[in-house]
């Protein structure tokens, strides 16, 4: 302030000391720079604080953060130990009560584990064509080994005296023996609207409800044709046949593999869906060793 009293006294008087406007041009300057370097040696320790409490900060919280991805981590491996400790349950609950049904027929024997291997080994073969390829991944293949056990569920409702019966079924007992697949598919709907959304059991309706369904057009219940069947459907139909074929019933012997996969092949189109044909056909003795292994 007393600065420029002093210039504008200079500049009133007309004062020609060019050696005064001098010096006090270069004390201004000092004191220009004394405040600037001030303010600049402040900022600069502001900064260097706030830069520390920053990098603070950001460690706690990536440390914070470290601590919350392993806590979820933890937290999901317990669910899914959960989940899979339910699930488990239920499909050892579902086992048991389809080996209970079984057992009523001593000449299935590993009815439902032949079958339901060799529907996951069918589908997997079937994974690698193109027409197939979107629509079966790893949880269809795990549906299909979960739920082929399924199709006969409702064979608990048939009476013994027809179930049991040696020799052909009268046109009568065919159209008793032909309601297991309703029983079934009824049994799982009802489970299923508990339940909605679960794709294991859609899949179990759809094989309880089609296995007994024809390429042709020709099956029942509903007389369905080629891809109006579900493909779980046509799946367990071949394998439900071939393993048939194979195993001794009440009312026959058990045939030999070449006997029946030329029952099969001469079957293409018009029992079974074309494709799975020459898809069982191309691989034969892989079904072959299954069937045998699960003997």
């Amino acid at each position: 302030m007393e600065v420029k009293k002093l210039f504008k006294f200079i500049e009133n008087n007309n004062t020609e000391d060019k050696l005064i406007r001098l010096q006090l041009d270069r004390f201004a300057d000092k004191i220009d720079n004394q405040i600037q370097n001030k303010l600049m040696t402040d900022l600069m320790v502001k900064y260097a604080d706030l830069s520390k409490s920053f990098e603070e900060k950001n460690k706690l919280l990536l440390e914070n953060r470290k601590k919350l991805q392993k806590y979820n981590l933890h937290l999901e491996e317990l669910v899914n130990e959960k989940v899979k400790e339910i699930t488990e349950a239920q499909m050892a609950t579902i086992f048991a009560l389809v080996k209970l049904a079984e057992s009523r027929d001593d000449e299935t024997g590993n009815h439902i584990e032949r079958t339901a291997e060799l529907c996951r080994l069918l589908a997997s073969l079937l994974r690698k064509h193109t027409d197939y390829k979107e629509l079966i991944d790893e949880k269809y293949i795990e549906n299909i080994y979960k739920a082929s056990p399924l199709h006969d569920i409702g064979k608990v409702g048939i009476p013994d005296a027809i179930l049991l019966k040696k020799g052909r079924l009268s046109k009568e007992e065919f159209e008793i023996m032909k309601t297991h697949v309703d029983i079934g598919y009824k049994t799982l709907k009802e489970v299923h609207s508990q339940y909605k959304g679960n794709s294991f059991l859609q899949m179990g309706m759809d094989i309880t409800k089609t296995h007994h369904e024809k390429w042709d057009g020709t099956g029942y219940p509903r007389g369905l044709e080629g891809q109006d069947i579900p493909l779980s459907g046509r799946i367990m139909a071949l394998v439900d046949v071939y393993d048939a074929l194979r195993s001794k019933r009440v009312y026959k012997e058990a045939y030999s593999h070449d006997k029946s996969l030329n029952i099969i092949l001469d079957n293409k189109a018009k029992h079974f869906d074309p494709l799975l044909v020459e898809v069982f056909a191309d691989s034969h003795l892989e079904f072959m060793k299954v069937h045998d292994y699960f003997q």
